[in-house]
């Protein structure tokens, strides 16, 4: 009797302690964003965008990553938006014509391009521009 006590106790503290790390990881107010990346002056026909919060400058939290589609990127189809303040930005561009089997969105048309955005704390548009010079991979 005394065990079974002293285990629903334990269980009520764990459940108590992750219903309240929960809600302090859910309270962080988080602001839509929405843009296009382009290549070459092209848009990005698949990829990802995914934007961490820079916490060699302080800034800490979740990070996010968006999916790119024909150039375009929203929050409003992932399951929330950023943090706002320093980020750094990784983008991965894919061509769109995969095959079946290994490549199913495509081939990569630049190395994964990184990059720091400063996100302001209220919704935001990002017009992104993947520098020229970044480098196709090898095949």
């Amino acid at each position: 009797m005394l065990r079974t006590g002293y285990l629903l106790g334990l269980v009520s503290l764990v459940l108590l302690g992750t219903s309240i790390g929960c809600r302090a990881k859910s309270d962080l107010e988080t602001y839509p964003i929405s843009g296009t990346v382009t290549y070459q002056g092209k848009p990005v026909p698949i990829g990802s965008i995914t934007l961490i919060p820079d916490s060699n400058q302080g800034n800490r939290g979740a990070a996010v990553s968006l999916e790119i589609i024909d150039g375009k990127f929203d929050s409003a189809s992932a399951s929330r938006g950023h943090i706002g303040g320093p980020h750094v930005a990784t983008i991965i561009g894919l061509d769109g014509k995969g095959d079946d089997d290994l490549f199913p969105k495509g081939y990569m048309l630049f190395q994964d391009y990184q990059m720091t955005l400063d996100l302001p704390k209220e919704p935001s548009t990002k017009d992104i521009v993947v520098p020229t010079d970044q480098k196709k991979p090898r095949r």
